[in-house]
């Protein structure tokens, strides 16, 4: 198993798996933000809270990680969670629609 950098499969897809949860919490949340802020929907100080929350989570992860998972996998949990969090971010990128032109925008023809 030290082709797997010592995690096995059974690491490898549970990392996977919780790289998707939080990025997708992650995305989640920025898209939220978008919503409700930059469309008017909500209170303009929403903005600064969402984004220190944000950054409050993901300080809450990696202290777990590097707490919780042992010295010698932590590169290999790492890896998996990037790219579990960007599958979770291309599945979020479509589901947000594209934004209409504004009317004084100029538009390439």
């Amino acid at each position: 198993m030290n082709g797997l950098m010592g995690m096995g499969l059974v690491g490898w897809v549970v990392s996977l798996a919780l790289g998707f949860v939080v990025g997708g919490i992650f995305f989640m949340s920025i898209k939220a933000q978008v919503e409700y802020v930059v469309e008017k929907r909500g209170p303009t100080w929403l903005l600064p809270v969402a984004l220190y929350a944000r950054l409050a989570f993901l300080a809450v992860v990696l202290i777990v990680l590097a707490v919780s998972v042992p010295g010698e996998k932590v590169a290999a949990a790492l890896l998996a969670g990037l790219v579990g969090a960007l599958v979770a971010r291309v599945l979020i990128s479509r589901m947000v629609k594209p934004t209409q032109p504004e009317e004084g925008r100029d538009e390439p023809e």
